[in-house]
C-alpha cells in the first residue's frame, strides 16, 4: 500500500509539473518548437504509461517492468528528437540513419500505444491502416493509387519534422488547449461548478421539467468555460441527474439529457472545445472570429435542448421543482458572482487580440484569485496542487490524441489522400450539395463511433472539408459543419464517453442511454444544415436579416424537436410528424417562400392538434 501511495504521489507531482511548465511558458513566452512540442509529448507518454498500465488488474512484475521500459524508451526517443532537431531540419530530404530510423519507429509505436491506453483501440488502428496505405500505395485501386513511400521517408515526416507527431496539431494542443484543460480543473477545484448549477436551479427550476432545464442551463454556463463535454457531464451531472431522478425522470432519460446538453460546451463561446482552437489555426483567423461565428448556432443548440426537455416533461407530466425547495436567485448570485470574472477575462483577452494562450493563463490566475473571495471557496496549497495535477492528468486523452492524430494527418497528407477523398465525395454527390452534406454526416457518424471529438474533426476536415469548399461552401462554414457533425461521437454508441459517465451516475443502462442520447442530440446534424443554407447565422448580412434568420431557425428547431420527441401540444401521429419534418426542412432554406411554407405547415399541425385535444376533452367530460 505504501508503494502504491508513493507511486500515486509521484504521478501527481509529475502531472502538476506538466501543468506548471506550460503555464510558465504561457506567461513568459513559449520555448523553441522542439522543446515545447517535445516536452508536451514526453509528459503525455510517461504519464499515460504510469497511469494506464498494460493490465487493468493487478499486474505481474514483468508487466510492471514493461511499463517502466516504455517510460525509459519514451524519454530516449523524445530526448533524441530535441537534441537532434536542428540537424533534422538542415538534413530534410536526406535518408535517415539506422539510429534515427529506429528512434522514429519507436516514437510512432509509443505514441500509438499511449493513445490506445488512454482513448481506446480505434484511433490507433485507424492510424496504422493509413500508415499501411502510405507504404503500400502502389497496390491500391486506381481511385486511391499512389507510388508508395519508403519507411525512411515516412518516418522522416512523422518523427524528424514538424509535420507528424510534433506537427501543428500538437502545437495547438500544447499552447492553447492544454491551458483551458487546466482552467477547467481550477473551475472544479474553486467551487465555480457548484455555483453555476445552483444559479441555474434558482433560475429555471420552477418551470415545467425544471430539473431537466436546470441541467440545460448549468451545462450552458459551465460548458461555455469548461470546453469538455465529458468533464461537464461529470461535474454538473453529479447534481442534476439525481435531481432529475427525484422529480420522476427515468434513469436513462435523465442521463441522456445531461450527456447531450453537456456537448453544448463544445459549441458555446467563449472557450468552446478543443476543435475550435484547431479550426482557428487551420482557417487562419483569430479565435474570436471563430467564437463570434459559433454564437448563434450554439444558442440554437441550447434552445433545441430546452424544447426537447420541455416536450419530454409535458409528455411524461413532469412538473417543475416546488418554489420552496429552490434557492433564492439573488442570494446564490451574490454568493458567487465573482466566478463570472474568469469568463469576462477570457472574453476581454480574446476580443482585444491577445493569443488564446494568454487568455488561458489569465483565466487560470483569475479563477484562483476569485476563489479567495470567500473562505468556503478559498483554494489552499493542497487544492492548488490537486488542481494542477488534475489538469495534467485530464489532458492525457487530448495529448495522446494530438500525437496519434499528427501521425494520421501526415499519413493522409503525404500521398494526397485528402484530395482523392474529396474527389470521391464530389463524384458521388455529382454536384449536389445536399448529398455531399449527407455523405460527410454519414462519415462523421461512423468515425464518431470509434474516435473522440478532436480526432474525428481532424480526419474529416482533412478529408471532407475541401470537397465542401469546392462545392461553394465558404471555408469557415465548411469547417464549422465538420466541427459540429464530429461532436456526435461523445454520445454515439458504442464509444459514447459522456453517455457512459451520465449512465454511471444515474444507474441507467448504458445502451439505452446512448441511443436515447443519440435521438435527443440529432440537432447536432440539423443545426449545421441551417448555417450552410442560411449564411446570416454566421453573421453574414444586415442586422435585420440576421435577426429574422435566427427567429425562423428557432422555429425550425422547435419543429425538429417535436419530430424527435413525438410531442408538440399533444402526442404526434404520423401526419403530424410528416408535416413537422417538412416544416423543419423548409425552414433550413433561407427565403420568404420557404419560411412561409414552414410556418404554414406548423400552423396546420397546431390547429390539427388543438382540434384533437378539444375532441378528446369532450369525450372525457361527456
Amino acid at each position: 500500500m505504501e508503494i502504491k501511495n508513493k507511486k500515486a504521489l509521484l504521478i501527481s507531482i509529475l502531472a502538476a509539473t506538466f501543468s506548471i511548465v506550460f503555464i510558465y511558458q504561457a506567461a513568459f513566452g513559449f520555448w523553441q518548437v522542439q522543446y515545447t512540442r517535445g516536452l508536451y509529448i514526453w509528459f503525455a507518454l510517461v504519464l499515460s504509461f504510469l497511469i494506464n498500465p498494460n493490465r487493468k488488474k493487478e499486474a505481474t512484475l514483468p508487466v510492471k517492468i514493461f511499463d517502466y521500459v516504455l517510460v525509459l524508451l519514451s524519454t530516449a526517443t523524445i530526448a533524441y528528437f530535441i537534441i537532434n532537431f536542428d540537424r533534422f531540419t538542415s538534413n530534410a530530404g536526406i535518408p535517415l540513419t539506422s539510429v534515427e530510423l529506429t528512434m522514429g519507429i519507436l516514437a510512432v509505436v509509443l505514441v500509438l500505444e499511449a493513445s490506445r491506453r488512454t482513448v481506446g483501440n480505434s484511433l490507433a488502428i485507424i492510424a496504422i491502416i493509413f500508415l499501411a496505405y502510405t507504404y503500400f500505395g502502389k497496390y491500391m485501386p486506381t481511385v486511391i493509387y499512389h507510388r508508395g513511400y519508403s519507411i525512411s521517408r515516412i518516418i522522416s515526416v512523422l518523427y524528424a519534422s514538424t509535420d507528424g507527431i510534433f506537427g501543428s496539431v500538437v502545437y495547438v494542443f500544447s499552447t492553447f488547449i492544454f491551458l483551458f484543460v487546466i482552467f477547467g480543473s481550477f473551475i472544479k477545484a474553486s467551487g465555480a461548478g457548484d455555483f453555476f448549477v445552483d444559479l441555474s436551479k434558482a433560475a429555471v427550476g420552477r418551470y415545467t421539467g425544471g430539473a431537466g432545464q436546470t441541467a440545460v442551463v448549468s451545462s450552458w454556463l459551465l460548458g461555455s468555460v469548461l470546453g469538455s463535454s465529458t468533464a461537464n457531464t461529470a461535474i454538473t451531472g453529479s447534481v442534476t441527474i439525481p435531481m432529475m431522478l427525484s422529480r420522476g425522470y427515468k434513469p436513462h432519460v435523465a442521463a441522456a439529457i445531461e450527456a447531450v446538453v453537456s456537448i453544448g460546451g463544445q459549441f458555446m463561446p467563449p472557450v468552446m472545445g478543443a476543435a475550435a482552437f484547431l479550426m482557428a489555426a487551420f482557417v487562419g483567423v483569430p479565435y474570436m472570429t471563430i467564437a463570434k461565428a459559433g454564437l448563434l448556432p450554439a444558442l440554437l443548440f441550447f434552445f433545441s435542448m430546452v424544447f426537447m426537455v420541455y416536450l419530454e416533461a409535458k409528455r411524461s407530466n413532469l412538473k417543475g421543482i416546488p418554489v420552496d425547495e429552490l434557492p433564492s436567485f439573488s442570494k446564490v448570485f451574490l454568493r458567487g458572482w465573482y466566478f463570472f470574472v474568469p469568463i469576462g477575462v477570457i472574453v476581454y483577452f480574446l476580443s482585444n487580440g491577445y493569443s488564446p494562450s494568454m487568455a488561458g493563463f489569465w483565466a487560470i490566475v483569475s479563477c484562483y484569485l476569485a476563489s479567495l473571495v470567500r473562505k468556503d471557496t478559498r483554494m489552499s496549497f493542497k487544492d492548488l496542487f490537486n488542481a494542477l495535477a488534475d489538469g495534467g492528468k485530464s489532458s492525457l486523452a487530448l495529448a495522446t490524441t494530438a500525437g496519434a492524430v499528427g501521425i494520421l494527418v501526415a499519413a493522409i497528407s503525404l500521398p494526397g489522400l485528402g484530395m482523392k477523398f474529396s474527389s470521391i465525395i464530389l463524384q458521388l454527390a455529382n454536384g449536389n450539395l445536399p448529398i455531399a452534406l449527407v455523405l460527410v454526416m454519414a462519415a462523421s457518424f461512423v468515425l464518431g463511433m470509434g474516435m473522440n471529438v478532436s480526432s474525428a474533426y481532424l480526419v474529416l476536415v482533412t478529408l471532407a472539408a475541401p470537397a465542401l469548399v469546392q462545392m461553394g461552401v465558404p471555408l469557415l462554414t465548411a469547417h464549422f459543419f465538420v466541427f459540429w457533425t464530429s461532436q456526435l461521437s461523445v454520445i454515439t454508441p458504442p464509444v459514447c464517453l459522456s453517455a457512459y459517465v451520465a449512465a454511471a451516475i444515474a444507474g441507467a443502462d448504458t445502451w439505452k442511454t446512448g441511443w436515447y442520447s443519440l435521438r435527443m442530440g440529432l440537432s447536432i446534424y440539423y443545426v449545421p444544415l441551417m448555417f450552410v443554407y442560411i449564411p446570416y447565422l454566421m453573421w453574414v448580412g444586415e442586422p435585420g436579416q440576421i435577426l429574422w434568420a435566427f427567429i425562423t431557425s428557432l422555429i425550425g428547431v422547435l419543429a425538429f424537436s417535436a419530430v424527435m420527441q413525438g410531442y408538440l401540444l399533444t402526442d404526434t401521429n404520423l401526419i403530424d410528424r410528416v408535416l413537422l419534418a417538412a416544416a423543419s426542412i423548409s425552414l433550413i432554406i433561407s427565403g420568404l417562400t420557404t419560411d412561409t411554407i414552414g410556418f404554414g405547415l406548423i400552423a396546420i399541425v397546431i390547429f390539427y392538434q388543438l382540434f384533437r385535444i378539444r375532441k378528446r376533452d369532450k369525450l372525457v367530460t361527456a
